[in-house]
């Protein structure tokens, strides 16, 4: 009485069979998730520069902020001189 199970040449072909779509779904989900990390890693990039842009555009705008200030600052200086005169 053999104690090994017999194999035909259905499970050989189901072997095959299946042995190629684990390759397949290998491959699909190796290209899938490359492409979503492609996808995520393009997004971060535009948004690290679009956060660069904006930091510039606050600093700029600080700028100007301190500029108008220091203005504000000499046109009421002004203004009192010519009262005290």
């Amino acid at each position: 009485m053999p104690i090994a199970l017999l194999i035909d040449a259905q499970d050989v072909i189901d072997a095959v069979v299946l042995l190629v779509a684990l390759v397949a779904g290998f491959l699909a989900a190796g290209v899938i998730g490359l492409l979503v990390g492609l996808g995520a890693g393009f997004a971060f990039i535009e948004i690290t520069d679009e956060l660069a842009r904006i930091d510039e555009t606050l600093t700029r705008l600080a700028q100007e902020n301190e500029r108008l200030r220091g203005r504000i600052d000499e046109l009421e200086a002004a203004i009192d001189s010519e009262g005290a005169e």
